[in-house]
């Protein structure tokens, strides 16, 4: 019963713990991280190796070259075999006969899949946001220009994400220097999603399928009917 409560408590885990990503671009240095609730696995740049595993890379390499030089002469020194050969028989292959697909179905497959990747994106949440730029430029008016842009954009995604991305934290802060000539921009995002929601969204979409196959098979039939009538 323990091991069962255990087993049951790890599947739960394992569902409801938010997987994600880390992305940044902080200083002039890309960064990716992945994460897995509260751990975090660095993938881009990778941290320098140690001298310990250095020198074990390099055994392994010897090791394997070994190996491959002792396979190579093996194989040098066995005669080469003779091929059999096979004659192919007289057999039929009986081909079943795929199903085509007709437009009603085509298009009902399109607008159940729009709907899935709908709902797949608004599954997402966006933890944490951050965006730092300043502009700057060796013109005052590009440089007053781009900034009018940036916080246009800026305005327009919000209005977009407030709609259909769940953001729990952001960080947005734009300015313009019109004294300098590079631009500075910092961002960040973090990004997670949980396993239960694909599979919540794999079931919509299975039964929202098989509801549509039933009612397509109902009017189907009611046609027939009405036709041999």
């Amino acid at each position: 019963m323990v091991v069962l409560i255990i087993l049951l408590a790890l599947i739960l885990l394992i569902f409801f713990v938010p997987y994600g990503i880390d992305a940044a671009y902080e200083n002039g240095q890309p960064r990716l991280c992945v994460r897995a609730g509260p751990f975090s696995i660095r993938l881009y740049p990778k941290k320098p190796k140690t001298e310990k595993q250095l020198e074990k890379e390099r055994r392994k390499k010897e090791k394997k070259a070994a190996k491959d030089a002792a396979k190579k002469e093996e194989r040098e020194k066995k005669e080469p075999e003779a091929e059999e050969e096979t004659q192919a028989g007289d057999e039929t292959i009986k081909v079943k006969k795929q199903r085509q697909l007709d437009l009603d179905t085509i298009l009902a497959l399109l607008e159940m899949g729009v709907k899935a990747i709908r709902r797949f994106f608004r599954s997402f949440t966006v933890n944490y946001f951050k965006l730092h730029c300043t502009m700057a430029g060796s013109d005052p008016y590009n440089t007053a220009m781009g900034y009018g842009y940036l916080c246009s954009a800026v305005e327009g995604l919000r209005g977009l994400s407030e709609d259909r991305i769940t953001l729990q934290r952001r960080d947005i802060a734009l300015d313009a220097d019109f004294t300098s000539e590079k631009p500075i921009v910092d961002v960040r995002i973090i990004i997670t999603l949980q396993l239960f929601k694909i599979v919540h969204l794999a079931a919509a979409f299975g039964v929202e399928y098989l509801i549509w196959t039933i009612k397509n098979r109902r009017e189907k039939k009611a046609a027939a009917a009405e036709e041999r009538e």
